[in-house]
């Protein structure tokens, strides 16, 4: 088990909240996606009473006349989703962005590769992510597993996430439990968020416009 240590600064990474992998009518959604994003809400919200930084990754691609010209082997895995300007792209409604949250586009599951979401965290001084989002067996995996290669501390959430399936969600967490990162819930992170808050004197900040 990896403990929280006051001297770690933290972030919480939102992955891939977007409404093809969360809303049931969505290309390739999380089984239980609709039950994780309570839990999420609440996490996010003591982070920002925490003055800890929240990062949502968005995964998306091209527009294409059939396949979009970025997806690469995707197609023969997955069928098309999160394609730039269409509905199943965006974040849903109760996880969107709002200012001084970050936003990391990615094309790909890994959200380290290809994007800029390393030195975020580095300019930020932030070693430890408390990590939500879908798919557990998918873009989680392959985030945290470079992680774990970048030496980030990672709390995974477990009522946070969904899988593809409940089996493959499970199996996903026991690998990445084994080699890459602690498995807890979201009352602990947020005990831990909390605790954070009031030894810091953080207060909350006013709603500002999403970027």
């Amino acid at each position: 088990m990896i403990p929280f240590d006051d001297a770690r600064r933290l972030a919480v990474l939102v992955i891939d909240m977007q409404r093809d992998n969360v809303e049931p009518s969505g290309a390739i959604p999380a089984q239980g996606a609709q039950q994780i994003v309570a839990p999420i809400v609440d996490t996010l919200a003591q982070a920002r009473l925490a003055k800890v930084p929240v990062i949502f990754t968005q995964h998306l691609h091209r527009k294409g006349t059939d396949l979009p010209p970025d997806f690469g082997i995707a197609h023969y895995f997955e069928p098309p989703s999160c394609v730039e300007g269409s509905t199943g792209g965006e974040l849903i409604d109760p996880l969107e962005a709002s200012n001084p949250d970050l936003v990391v586009t990615k094309r790909r599951y890994d959200a380290f590769f290809n994007t800029d979401l390393d030195l975020l965290l580095r300019n930020h001084d932030i070693t430890g992510l408390l990590v939500c989002g879908v798919l557990t067996d998918g873009c989680v995996l392959a985030t945290v597993s470079h992680a774990r290669s970048l030496d980030y501390r990672v709390w995974l959430l477990r009522d946070c996430l969904a899988g593809t399936t409940e089996e493959k969600h499970g199996a996903a967490l026991e690998v990445m439990r084994t080699y890459m990162a602690d498995v807890t819930d979201h009352t602990a992170a947020v005990a831990e968020l909390r605790r954070r808050r009031d030894q810091t004197g953080a207060t909350t900040r006013a709603p500002t416009t999403p970027q």
